[in-house]
């Protein structure tokens, strides 16, 4: 009898993202704080014979095979630990792709840790995170999941206190998306404002407020993501939904490299309302939550 797993694969928002410098390696040195979503792909696992990988999609838009970064993770940690084991995996897609969410990078997360579990391989989270930082720089806080902090590329994961939880709003335009790759190239960092929003985000989070009110009052002026205007130049569309959150008296931001905004608010009605109103002007529009409880599933076929 074969074992079958069942993840969830969740989406993030960046609630800063500071950019810093641009590194001799062509990446950039950010800053960041990331949390991580209800919204969630599902990734079910089981063993096969033979050493093969198999990956199969319910969107068959996405490439199956090395082009896929899930596919990616499944090679890298049987070349590294297992290669004599193989696996067919099967991804349900929910999370938007390209859409600054973070969906690629979490898939990946998914595969190293569920391989893991199936393959019996008994790795630390800190050894998968270092395999996920060849594959994406996202990749590493998926592993860990929650609230953290991110720096270096983005690979250099610190674990933070979970935020209170919060009803999220997303939007986009509908049937857009936009690579990390243009948004940077489009990013002009002499026009940055020196600030340290991240820092201080990370401080009010090792505090805890003594109320969820007066910590989302003391988080939602310091949200930030410098890659904001280059996100704006390449769609203009962003900016008018932004502004059309902020006109409904709604904190909003670019999550990551966009095009999605999220809203958050203490007012649930305040974003139903919002985002009702920009779904019939044809935006994509996703009502979800910051994330409750890590879970994975193992059936006996």
């Amino acid at each position: 009898m074969g074992v079958r797993l069942e993840l969830s694969s969740h989406a993030k928002i960046n609630l800063t993202l500071e950019v810093l410098a641009r590194r001799e390696d062509g990446y950039h040195q950010i800053e960041t704080v990331l949390q991580e979503l209800e919204l969630h792909d599902t990734l079910f696992l089981e063993e096969s014979s033979g050493g093969s990988l198999e990956l199969y999609c319910n969107d068959h838009t996405l490439p199956r095979g090395e082009e896929n970064i899930a596919y990616r993770a499944a090679l890298l940690l049987q070349a590294h630990y297992a290669p004599a084991k193989g696996a067919r995996l099967e991804l349900i897609k929910r999370i938007p792709v390209a859409a600054g969410l973070g969906g690629g990078s979490s898939n990946a997360a998914a595969v190293l840790k569920g391989l893991n579990l199936l393959w019996n391989l008994c790795l630390p989270a800190d050894t998968l995170a270092e395999l996920g930082s060849r594959l994406g720089s996202d990749v590493p806080f998926f592993i860990y999941g929650g609230t953290a902090f991110a720096g270096g590329r983005g690979e250099l994961v610190r674990p933070l206190p979970p935020l209170p939880q919060a009803k999220v709003l997303l939007v986009a335009p509908e049937g857009k998306g936009l690579s990390a790759a243009r948004v940077y190239s489009a990013l002009k960092l002499d026009k940055i404002p020196a600030r340290a929003n991240t820092g201080r985000v990370v401080e009010l989070l090792e505090k805890r407020c003594p109320s969820r009110v007066d910590f989302f009052a003391e988080l939602l002026p310091l949200l930030r993501n410098d890659l904001e205007a280059p996100v704006f130049t390449l769609e203009k569309e962003v900016l008018l939904i932004k502004e059309q959150l902020l006109q409904k008296g709604l904190a909003a931001l670019v999550s990551g490299s966009g095009p999605t905004v999220f809203a958050l608010s203490a007012n649930e009605n305040r974003l139903q309302r919002a985002g009702e109103e920009l779904a019939q002007q044809g935006c994509m529009v996703i009502f979800t939550e910051t994330v409750r409880q890590k879970k994975y599933i193992i059936e006996n076929n």
